[in-house]
């Protein structure tokens, strides 16, 4: 205890001792320093950085409310109990296994470690990186409080009942199949792997992008909280009820029909598929990306001298809606806006077009009464 007493001593690093514990309220860095061993209760209110030391055990009674960057140093072991506060760093030590009721409030990483398999009861409230790590699978129930990254890592296999609240990183992985219930409470990128199909009760919270992949349907019980990207997917029908909180495309797709009761958060991309029309009940925050020519229900005038523009009108949330110019909203709305923006003949020819469309999309859905949402 003496040496390291002295050492924070010649650091400058204020320290007070209650009932025999050694209380460090600072960032402690010992990298380089020659010290060892570690005093036995040590409680750290900061960051412990032993990086490039040859302290070979973490003593007794030991804890540490920020990092713990342990990164080629000459520890071979963890205790039991250990919490981290922040995030442990474990790349370059010959640690070999984690140990029982590890908790750890930041990040782990496993990267270029010998730790081959995961204990029961872990607990991680960031991220859990294992890009060249030595595991193979993951314990059922895992929680993870941040993201799981298994880029370029031998599992094959995702536990059952997995609970990632980030992102869930599969590129380059082993991965070809992903287990029932999963919970990823970000981004779930799937694109291009080898994965074929997708679990029921899916849930991502972020987007999924499932571009360029194999999978021939979705889930009946199915959620993206983001973006659902299925542009070049093999997908030709799309679930009733489904409903997507961001973009939504499928472009490039051969799905040929929207289903009942769809709801886009954002944009929807129908360009380059077979559908032709919209669904009576469709809903869509945003705006919908279409080809013109090929959607029946829809009626729209082109504008400018080149007719590079389209204004159109369709039936979406229950009543007519007008997108044009970036546009998407209510006619209403649509009029508002090309008044404040626009010159005022420019202006007048724009909401003489939109009335048009309304009232030719009126007789062509047979609507007995002009609507406007």
């Amino acid at each position: 205890m003496e040496k390291f007493l002295e050492l924070l001593n010649k650091k400058g690093v204020k320290y007070c001792i209650n009932d025999n514990k050694i209380i460090v309220n600072n960032n402690l860095n010992l990298t380089k320093k020659g010290i060892c061993v570690l005093p036995d209760n040590l409680l750290i209110n900061g960051d412990l950085i032993l990086a490039h030391t040859k302290i070979e055990a973490l003593p007794k009674n030991f804890s540490v409310s920020g990092d713990l960057d342990l990164t080629d140093s000459s520890i071979q072991l963890l205790p039991d109990n250990l919490s981290v506060g922040g995030s442990l760093y474990l790349s370059f030590t010959h640690i070999k296994e984690l140990p029982n009721n590890l908790s750890i409030g930041g990040d782990l990483y496993l990267g270029n470690t010998d730790i081959q398999s995961l204990p029961e009861n872990l607990s991680i409230g960031g991220d859990l990186d294992l890009v060249f790590s030595e595991l193979k699978e993951l314990p059922d129930n895992l929680s993870i409080g941040g993201n799981l990254n298994l880029e370029n890592t031998e599992i094959e296999i995702l536990p059952r009942n997995l609970s990632v609240g980030g992102d869930l990183y599969l590129i380059n992985s082993q991965i070809n199949k992903l287990s029932e219930n999963l919970f990823v409470g970000g981004d779930l990128d799937l694109a291009y792997t080898n994965i074929q199909s997708l679990p029921e009760g899916l849930t991502v919270g972020g987007d999924l992008d499932l571009r360029n992949t194999n999978i021939k349907q979705l889930p009946e019980k199915f959620s993206v909280g983001g973006f659902l990207n299925l542009r070049n997917t093999r997908i030709q029908t799309l679930p009733e009820h489904l409903s997507v909180g961001g973009y939504l495309s499928l472009a490039n797709t051969q799905i040929q029909a929207l289903p009942k009761n769809l709801f886009v958060g954002e944009h929807l991309n129908i360009q380059s598929t077979k559908i032709t029309s919209l669904p009576e009940n469709l809903s869509v925050t945003r705006g919908i990306y279409l080809d013109i020519d090929q959607i029946q229900n829809i009626a729209y005038r082109k504008t400018g001298e080149d007719n590079s523009q389209i204004i159109f009108a369709c039936w979406v949330n229950s009543a007519f809606a007008i997108q044009a110019m970036d546009f998407f909203g209510t006619l209403a709305d649509f009029e508002k806006m090309v008044d404040e923006n626009y010159s005022e003949e420019n202006a007048i020819k724009y909401k003489k077009m939109a009335n048009e469309c309304i009232k030719e999309l009126t007789i062509k859905l047979k609507k007995t009464s002009l609507i406007v949402n």
